[in-house]
């Protein structure tokens, strides 16, 4: 004889199912380097993670009074760990695209500055070169 899942579990297992797709979603995003899409995505993930730590809190306060916390169906505890699972990758996917965005800022910044230079020129005085550096340059003393 099996009872019939509380309503409370069907909920918590269509969050994580909602949430864990919008993950897929972005993972997907991430892999292929759609950085807009993986922001246009966002208020969806944001809404759908609230409404999961909503749904978990609420677990928690009915569970407070009692002396043995409801179990968590199989289902959601599948549900959880596929949402673990999909979580760590958004992470790493997610640190990935922040380390490459940080390498090219760094790399236009570090071009930008490098365009002004110091030294001695040809007549042998000291001085501020700005503009584009090229390999070979045109001396005014020949």
């Amino acid at each position: 004889m099996t009872s019939e899942p509380d309503k409370s579990d069907t909920l918590l297992l269509q969050s994580f199912e909602k949430v864990c797709t919008v993950l897929e979603k972005e993972n997907g995003f991430l892999l292929a380097g759609d950085l807009k899409e993986v922001v246009a995505l966002l208020p969806m993930k944001q809404e759908e993670m609230q409404t999961l730590e909503d749904i978990l809190s609420s677990r928690e306060e009915q569970a407070a009074g009692t002396p043995h916390p409801p179990v968590l169906p199989p289902e959601a505890e599948d549900a959880a760990k596929r949402f673990g699972a999909l979580v760590k990758t958004n992470r790493k996917l997610l640190k990935n695209a922040i380390d490459a965005q940080n390498a090219l800022i760094k790399l236009i910044v570090v071009d930008a500055a490098q365009e002004t230079s110091t030294g001695y020129v040809a007549s042998g005085r000291y001085a501020i070169r700005t503009g584009p550096q090229g390999a070979l340059a045109l001396r005014s003393d020949v």
